[in-house]
């Protein structure tokens, strides 16, 4: 006779926030029905996958590397994003038109290009006044801590396990103490400055798009769209809309105009295009990589490669301190995040 388990029926969990797409971890709920037992089959990363995700981590850290060389401004990215969207627009000609969507798509990418412009705008006046070592690794992380709170709500079968409030927990502790240059400077004004503001800015418009994109990227698969067409479609789409919000922003605020001015003259603007491509190319890899491997919780907990990367090349490139306690946090922050994806 053979064994028999309880079938179990799938729900769904938010996990991480990469790039704009809520990463959706999948548990479990009883069912009085029993089924057969089958062995369990763990998927694997295939090494095309694993080469992906590396380049894209690779490319995530560079990207925001080269936001902050020289004057990190929302101009600079603004331009970057218009690259982006111009050097990416042929894949729109691939799958079916985006003329085809409803009415609400569009809404939902008006509101998902003002998220991604405060983010961006955040990212860039954090990188002006702070250090990357600290400030990317809080960019990355935050969101985690965020999307859950607002998406909780709308997902009536979601629950979190043990593991996710654990990873949340480390994360939290490791961000309170990355700021930290030793364990006895712990006061409240080491967190009310305005690069951490900002970060916090950019946390919170990652957390808007992040929602947003999963209802958005929803419609386009229920109106023909396979994934990956989705996916790229959508990544291109969002980088315009992104720009349409930036610019006026740029032209609105004195500081930004005059670093727009500044960013014509230079060669600097020659870097944003690199940016741009760098930008919604990492994002493209990861498509890819997804739509190559089954194992989607593996891919989101391998992206966070960028976060040491990141921290140890503005270290070497930037001269800045790297702290035993701002590597150990960061260390914890990994390991935070590595829970939540799994």
């Amino acid at each position: 006779m053979p064994p028999w388990r309880r079938e179990r029926s799938v729900a769904i969990t938010p996990g991480v926030v990469e790039d704009g797409i809520i990463h959706l971890v999948y548990t479990r709920k009883k069912s009085s029905h029993l089924t057969p037992l089958e062995p369990a089959r763990r998927p694997t990363l295939s090494a095309l996958a694993i080469a992906l995700i590396v380049v894209s981590a690779v490319l995530h850290a560079g990207w925001n590397l080269l936001g902050k060389r020289g004057e990190p401004s929302l101009a600079f990215f603004a331009r970057a994003m218009a690259a982006g969207s111009m050097l990416y627009a042929p894949l729109l000609f691939w799958g079916p038109s985006p003329l085809r969507l409803p009415d609400v798509f569009w809404s939902w990418l008006i509101a998902t290009g003002a998220c991604q412009a405060l983010y961006m705008g955040g990212l860039a006046w954090a990188y002006a006044r702070g250090e990357v070592s600290l400030l990317y690794p809080l960019a990355r992380a935050l969101p985690v801590l965020l999307v859950p709170a607002v998406a909780l709500p709308w997902l009536t079968t979601s629950t979190l396990n043990g593991g996710d409030i654990l990873g949340m927990a480390l994360i939290a502790a490791s961000a309170l103490v990355m700021p930290l240059p030793h364990w006895r400077a712990f006061r409240l004004s080491r967190y009310l400055t305005p690069a951490l503001g900002f970060v916090l800015l950019a946390a919170v418009g990652t957390t808007g798009y992040s929602v947003i994109d999963k209802h958005a990227l929803g419609l386009m698969t229920a109106h023909g769209y396979t994934p990956l067409q989705a996916g790229l479609h959508y990544m291109v789409l969002q980088a315009m809309t992104t720009w349409l919000w930036m610019w006026p922003l740029v032209r609105a605020l004195p500081n930004e105009r005059h670093a727009a001015r500044r960013l014509h003259r230079s060669p600097t603007a020659r870097r944003a295009w690199l940016t741009g491509a760098m930008i919604l190319g990492t994002y493209g890899l990861v498509l890819i990589a997804m739509s190559t491997s089954a194992d989607v919780s593996h891919v989101v907990a391998l992206r966070q490669l960028s976060i040491p990367l990141g921290v140890l090349a503005a270290g070497y490139w930037f001269r800045e301190r790297l702290t035993p306690l701002r590597l150990g946090a960061t260390t914890v922050m990994l390991g935070g995040l590595a829970l939540v994806a799994w």
